[in-house]
């Protein structure tokens, strides 16, 4: 389920490979450049409030298989990223696979909000338009506008879409990379993990 009316239109991704001869750089066109948005599901099982699309992701680290096919590499072991993720884009998930990454372009139409949860990953973030205001289950927040980068440690937070109706109609868009992180532990060894619920037990 999208969020509210809108449908976020489709963007555009390039994938690049290797010439198998040269080894000079080439256009994929093994998965089409247009990529769609889905509901972010947030808490699970409840309407969403904004959308996503995976972009890339990658299931090793460091990645593996990008070769091409050729003489020394079977067809069976080569662009095995590609294919990882041509698969991932029949059922996609926006967060990364266990030893991997994902990249991915997140949407919050105006006057939405991306409830309150926490992702066992380490994430990288660059808002691309609009402007959000970032909220930590602390209660601490921050505004963060159209350029600014921000690290998320497997910390609980939401998003709320600050964005002026002149900034691309309100849109709020994030790029996110998301990476695996080993499992945050607090004071007695208590360990805090993912959990895409916790808008749902707050107070």
């Amino acid at each position: 389920m999208l969020a509210g009316p809108r449908q976020p239109a489709p963007l555009r991704r390039i994938i690049t490979a290797h010439d198998s001869t040269s080894g000079r750089a080439i256009f994929s066109n093994a998965i089409g450049e247009q990529v769609s948005f889905t509901g972010f599901p947030v808490p699970p099982g409840k309407p969403t409030t904004s959308d996503y699309a995976l972009v890339y992701n990658t299931s090793t680290f460091p990645v593996q298989g990008l070769s091409p096919p050729t003489s020394a590499t079977p067809e069976s072991k080569a662009n095995l990223d590609i294919k990882h993720y041509h698969s991932q884009l029949l059922d996609p998930s926006p967060l990364n696979p266990p030893n991997g990454t994902s990249c991915t372009i997140i949407e919050v139409p105006p006057g939405s909000e991306v409830p309150m949860h926490r992702t066992a990953t380490l994430d990288y973030g660059v808002v691309i338009d609009g402007t959000t205001e970032l909220i930590l289950d602390s209660g601490e927040k921050k505004l963060l506008k159209k350029g600014d980068v921000f690290v998320q440690r497997g910390t609980a937070h939401s998003w709320r879409n600050m964005a002026e109706k002149n900034d691309i109609s309100g849109v709020l868009r994030v790029f996110f990379v998301f990476q695996p992180i080993d499992q945050v532990r607090l004071e007695g060894g208590k360990v805090i993990g993912q959990d895409l619920n916790l808008s749902l037990r707050q107070t």
